[in-house]
């Protein structure tokens, strides 16, 4: 039994640790700017700026370190009690010592539970043509945060759930709050291989 996953804003909070970052680093993020995705607009910066921020930020020391996001740490566990394995296909860097502080971060996190953990994409790229050779028709859940990565996944024949965050108000399938709710929906499909 196998759930795909996306890391940052679902298994991770990649937001919380890059503002706390970005505070370091002298920038004050915009007011009543939480609803937006772009780091460009929260922060009042050029999007090649916000661009060389987050590259790097995601091949800082800093990524080895980001705490869970809500109560991931409980329901992936719970999960894996049940019997489902994990797949993370994370949009982080292409620096090999960023992608294994991620994946120790994980593991520390939640322990043995990933059978695979690639975080190799780049965040500027879509992750359609990856889901698509790895996992076409296969049917999995797949959690992410972003509508577009979402939407590859249902092309690709994966049952997308998007955890709910204020940027991605305008999906119109099926949405979580948190890992519970996840947990209680995966629990009622019957489908799930």
């Amino acid at each position: 039994m196998k759930i795909i996953t996306d890391c940052d804003g679902v298994l991770l909070d990649w937001a919380y640790a890059f503002d706390i970052w970005m505070k370091e680093k002298g920038y004050q993020r915009l007011e009543n700017t939480e609803h937006l995705y772009n780091q460009n607009e929260r922060y009042g910066i050029s999007l090649e700026e916000s661009i060389r921020c987050i590259q790097e930020f995601n091949e800082s020391g800093c990524v080895g370190f980001i705490p869970a996001y809500k109560d991931s740490v409980e329901y992936v566990t719970k999960l894996s009690k049940l019997g489902y394995r994990f797949d993370v296909i994370s949009c982080l860097a292409q620096d090999k010592y960023s992608q294994k502080l991620r994946e120790k971060n994980l593991n520390h996190l939640f322990g043995d539970v990933f059978d695979f953990i690639d975080c190799s994409l780049s965040f500027k790229e879509g992750k359609y043509e990856y889901l698509k050779e790895k996992y076409h028709g296969n049917n999995y859940f797949w959690i992410e945060d972003s509508i577009s990565h979402a939407i590859s996944g249902e092309k690709v024949g994966l049952k997308s759930i998007l955890m709910n965050h204020s940027y991605n108000k305008n999906w119109d399938g099926l949405r979580v709050n948190n890992w519970k709710e996840i947990f209680e929906l995966i629990n009622n499909d019957n489908t799930t291989h």
